[in-house]
């Protein structure tokens, strides 16, 4: 029942408060919004690719046109060959592609599949999945051919069925069977996901400085000489900042969810039970750090000396297989990483079962912490100047 008590305090002390109200829900739930808004939607574009038809016959037409009639790519015939190349180097275009003049010969005469010439200064996403679509196309014709190679057809007969056919797909009375069964996640989750944890870690640590300004003004040495034991107050403090924590995260993914229509491509439940897994973790960092700060004053300048450079190396900014060797091997000791890594997994169809040693870490990073934090606290030692 103290324990309680404490904990209702700290939450009319942060929550029950217009001021409080603000600063801890409102306000935090209204910048993440923003930046998921901004920075979280996928941007729809079509890639600029430079081609030249030098097919005598009337499969390297077929292939431009049925690129053309795909979405993401705007198809720009080049003059020669030597202009392809120039408008690559010069990144007038993304990409660039030499249909060849015998494509037609060797595709009828059911060969091998010819080699088409393609140009990029980099390999990005534009050009591998064009690439993909340029070879799914000449595989399906290849497909068609060797189809109607088996029924002993003329040449010429061989010819007008699969010019026909294919003619018959572009019209869409007849399509390929395409699987789509969605195992990709957003590609802007990662960034999207790695703000949200840097702003729990900040909110977390505004609910810890009232345990500090408790300290400051000798109140939580005043509460250790009543007649309660001192895990309850420990407990107390520690319930009260899970709670504001707790109500942190659920204001915040229900207006990313439902009022700013993000979608993250996981289960709510699962989402938020890895996030407060990650909470304390977070509390535990917290408390660490408040416990050695003996400044008030000082405790944003350390913060962002734990912080920042913890979210940096967990990969709250970038993929840590981005990282040097050595330092994908530091990021297993901080939380950070785990809860990426969980919220990665679960995006590609994991269910929260199968996460149980990321759970199990996370726990134990905030009780580890939080008993360090416990220890070193220090309630009757006054503020330095």
């Amino acid at each position: 029942m103290n324990s309680l008590a404490i904990a209702l305090n700290m939450l009319r002390r942060s929550l029950f408060q217009r001021k409080g109200l603000l600063m801890y829900l409102v306000i935090p739930a209204a910048a993440v919004s923003l930046i998921i808004t901004v920075l979280g939607k996928q941007s729809e574009h079509r890639a600029d690719i430079a081609y030249l038809n030098l097919d005598q016959g009337a499969l390297g037409t077929q292939v431009v046109q049925e690129l053309s009639a795909l979405p993401d790519y705007r198809l720009t015939l080049a003059a020669s060959e030597a202009d392809l190349k120039n408008d690559v180097i010069k990144q007038k275009v993304t990409g660039a592609f030499i249909i060849p003049a015998d494509l037609s010969e060797k595709l009828l005469a059911g060969g091998t599949l010819p080699q088409l010439d393609m140009y990029q200064l980099n390999s990005n996403e534009s050009t591998i999945t064009f690439k993909i679509s340029l070879e799914g196309i000449l595989s399906r014709y290849q497909d068609t051919i060797a189809l109607y190679s088996k029924q002993g057809l003329t040449e010429t007969d061989l010819r007008e069925r699969t010019l026909q056919t294919i003619s018959q797909i572009q019209k869409y009375q007849v399509s390929p069977i395409i699987t789509d069964l969605d195992l990709y996640t957003n590609p802007n989750m990662h960034i999207v996901i790695g703000l949200m944890l840097i702003f729990m870690m900040g909110l977390m640590n505004n609910t810890v400085s009232l345990v500090m300004e408790d300290r400051r003004l000798r109140t939580l040495a005043r509460t250790y000489t009543a007649p309660v034991r001192a895990f309850e107050i420990v407990a107390g403090n520690f319930l009260g900042s899970f709670v504001v924590g707790t109500l942190q995260v659920l204001v915040i993914l229900f207006i990313t969810r439902y009022v700013a229509g993000y979608e993250y491509g996981l289960p709510f439940i699962s989402h938020f039970v890895i996030l407060e897994f990650f909470l304390l973790a977070s509390m535990g960092i917290a408390s660490a750090v408040a416990s050695m700060v003996k400044n008030a004053t000082n405790m944003n300048v350390i913060n962002a000396l734990v912080v920042t450079p913890t979210c940096m190396l967990g990969g709250c900014f970038w993929p840590i297989s981005l990282m040097p060797e050595w330092m994908q091997k530091l990021a297993n000791f901080v939380p950070q990483k785990w809860a990426l890594d969980a919220i990665e997994r679960m995006s590609a169809g994991e269910p929260l079962s199968q996460l149980w040693m990321n759970m199990g870490v996370l726990a134990l990073f905030g009780l580890i912490l939080m008993s360090i934090g416990s220890a070193i606290l220090n309630p009757a030692e006054s503020e330095a100047g």
